[in-house]
């Protein structure tokens, strides 16, 4: 995937609005922004963009969709203008339901093959067939004609004996309890009892407990504890950050009190995420797990979970909609960002988008006086609300419902009344004023797709007609797409995994990009080609921590990508207003730090030891020699300052070590100690502390999600 980190903070602001910069690369940029939306080439929404956007013409695009103010006009429009309709109608007519279905003769000839090899003692590859033959199996006694309607309870009953012979019996037993339905025959019941109890039996015999097996069987780490607390009125952030708001900066990530390299400063699950798709078969669709014993979907073959309690939070949210279309959407060519923005949509439901809507809206007309860039956010956002005769419509819908069931209609609420929502990623910014009109048209036709594919999936009560333009409730909920697709461009995150050498914990692991969130706290905090703090995921939960010391007052930044140890000044600044629309002003991209292949250790700067100065020394090449400080205008000696820098090269030789022994724990208390001892008398670069810092981060990441292929 071309991005590394897609994640947007206020910061950019400042750059627009202080030096309006021109782009230096704008076929790039242009690049990037399509990128974030669709393949260049897979898939049909490729060739579907380009015919929209060679039918309409530069001088439509230009003059008429661009002078367009918000989002349900862009939607309206596409609907109803003669220039595009025909093509925008005659394409999304097409839609249709497109998933892979169950199959029962692929079940039973997968349960057969784990069946032979679970009987010559290969119960790993045994497991693989049967997990295969459990996904594949339609719902008991839908196709009677294979296994007389039994192909589910057949498999769950044989991947139970594997997993028995495994010894993972809390995988078996949940295997059996979801085999034992009514419509099974008495002759697997009682099967399935027997099994049941030797399950039980074995489990108590192996002096562990159900449930602290599937702690140990889980291949998900912990998330750690905040630092000094959770801050209570921030979702996710430790008290020892804030989010300030600046003018010059934007919102933006802050210490309130000094922070200490490895203190934890966010842990956030996400307000949406989507597995790459490329995972369906190896992760859990809602958790992000290693599947080991993954139950399916009752209708489709196209995802797997974890387990019972995971599947049933998916069928009941987003996947009961994204079901049958889940191949039709893999085969558009959208990208993964695309997914996120209809699972946005998809996970809360008509009512509860009608109420985001409404929030929004109602929370933009509040403020008293908005940014330049919040009041084009409001342009931008206000689609037509509910219309009072369809509030009316919908009450009396509710009324009546609950008169039916013997309620009394004087105590009923509509949902619009008593729903809580989450709408905090529309508080993100979105760059609205720096679109191209050809940037909106590319995101609007991807939200036609995606509205059309809601109506086929019943996701609205009366769809419109083919013929006919959105609906008042479609267009708001169009509305809604099309904002998303612009707020996850600059605000989502990748959440990966760290893959082990086969041989050792560190050497050889490398980190697996595996799928995209959005987690609208952490998405505040802003840019350093320096970043203050490394990131890693517990499932889907993202996790903060910090690399290094930082005073109260300081930013406490992130990295989206480009690091100046890897790439130098022109490629960052060129990747971050490509991909960003910012430039960046860091001090690594203010003061040309060299890269890697030109860093030595030689180039830190040492502290005036004056207490409250900050001046800043080359490293003297004679001891016990006397300087004059400008700032302070104090007579100074720094062989203190050097000494304790070649502690923190001791240090970090012992922390390394350590490493080397996979000893986890210890080797990161001697980097923390490197790291405050360096930061304390000295300044970067430094080239044994960017590896100290890089050595720390990847021992903190072990502690999330971790996975070692079995040789």
């Amino acid at each position: 995937m071309f991005y590394e980190l897609i994640t947007s903070r206020d910061c950019e602001l400042q750059f627009f609005k202080s030096q309006r910069m021109d782009y230096p690369d704008p076929f790039y940029r242009s690049l990037c922004s399509s990128e974030t939306l669709r393949s260049s080439a897979k898939g049909f929404f490729h060739e579907f963009s380009e015919t929209v956007i060679e039918q309409a013409g530069d001088s439509w695009i230009e003059e008429t969709f661009g002078k367009l103010q918000n989002d349900d006009d862009r939607i309206r429009t596409v609907f109803t203008d003669s220039r595009v309709k025909t093509v925008v109608l005659d394409t999304l007519g097409r839609v249709m339901h497109l998933y892979r279905d169950k199959d029962a003769t692929i079940s039973r000839n997968k349960r057969l093959e784990g069946l032979k090899l679970a009987s010559v003692g290969e119960h790993e590859k045994a497991l693989l067939f049967l997990s295969q033959a459990v996904l594949r199996a339609p719902v008991t006694g839908k196709v009677k004609t294979v296994d007389q309607g039994l192909s589910l309870p057949l498999a769950l009953l044989a991947r139970a004996d594997t997993l028995i012979a495994l010894g993972e019996y809390n995988f078996a037993l949940e295997d059996l309890q979801m085999a034992d339905e009514k419509d099974i025959t008495k002759t697997i019941r009682d099967q399935l009892q027997r099994k049941k109890d030797e399950c039980r039996n074995l489990s108590d015999k192996s002096g562990e407990s159900l449930a602290l097996r599937k702690k140990t069987e889980s291949k998900i780490g912990v998330i750690p504890e905040f630092t000094c607390g959770q801050k209570p009125d921030l979702p996710g952030v430790s008290n020892l950050v804030e989010i300030q708001e600046s003018a010059t900066a934007g919102r933006q990530a802050v210490a309130t009190m000094e922070i200490s390299p490895g203190d934890t400063l966010a842990t956030e699950p996400p307000l949406a995420s989507c597995l790459l798709p490329e995972f369906y078969g190896t992760h859990c669709q809602q958790c992000f797990s290693r599947l080991r014993a993954p139950v399916g979907c009752p209708e489709c073959s196209s995802v797997a979970f974890c387990g019972q309690k995971c599947r049933d939070v998916a069928l009941s949210t987003y996947h009961k909609y994204e079901c049958k279309i889940l191949a039709l959407l893999i085969g558009s060519g959208m990208s993964v960002l695309s997914t996120v923005a209809l699972r946005m949509v998809t996970q809360e439901g008509l009512k509860r988008c009608l109420k985001i809507h409404e929030k929004v809206i109602s929370r933009k007309c509040d403020k008293k006086i908005p940014t330049v860039e919040e009041k084009e956010e409001v342009e931008s956002s206000e689609s037509i609300k509910m219309s009072r005769s369809a509030k009316r419509r919908l009450r009396k819908k509710k009324l009546k419902e609950s008169a039916s069931n013997g309620a009394d209609p004087a105590s009923v609420k509509t949902d619009e009344e008593d729903l809580e929502v989450d709408d905090r990623a529309y508080e993100l910014v979105t760059l609205f004023s720096k679109r191209t009109a050809k940037d909106f048209l590319e995101r609007t036709i991807m939200t036609t797709f995606l509205l059309k594919c809601l109506q086929r999936v019943g996701f609205f009560d009366h769809p419109s007609k083919a013929d006919e333009p959105p609906s008042n409730e479609e267009t708001i909920v169009g509305s809604l797409l099309l904002k998303n697709l612009q707020v996850l461009q600059f605000n989502a995150h990748e959440v990966y995994e760290t893959r082990l050498g086969s041989e050792h914990r560190y050497r050889g692991s490398k980190t697996i990009y595996i799928g995209v969130a959005i987690y609208p706290t952490v998405a505040r905090f802003n840019h350093d080609c320096y970043g203050a703090v490394t990131r890693y995921f517990v499932g889907r939960n993202i996790v903060i921590r910090a690399l290094r010391t930082l005073k109260a007052g300081d930013v406490v930044a992130e990295n989206y990508g480009p690091v100046f140890t890897k790439r130098n000044f022109a490629e960052r600044q060129r990747t971050l207003a490509g991909r960003y629309w910012f430039k960046c002003s860091c001090t690594a991209c203010r003061e040309n730090w060299p890269t890697f292949d030109s860093m030595t250790n030689i180039s830190a700067r040492l502290r005036c030891p004056t207490k409250g100065c900050s001046r800043l020394f080359a490293q003297p090449r004679e001891e016990n020699k006397l300087l004059k400080c400008l700032a302070c205008q104090k007579k100074i000696n720094l062989d203190h300052q050097m000494a304790e820098l070649e502690k923190t090269e001791t240090l970090y030789t012992e922390g390394l070590n350590l490493m080397e022994l996979e000893h986890t724990e210890e080797a990161v208390k001697k980097f923390i100690e490197a790291l405050k001892k360096f930061h304390q008398v000295a300044s970067p670069p430094h080239r044994m502390t960017h590896l100290v810092e890089i050595a720390l981060a990847s021992c903190m990441a072990d502690g999330g999600n971790i996975w070692r292929p079995k040789c």
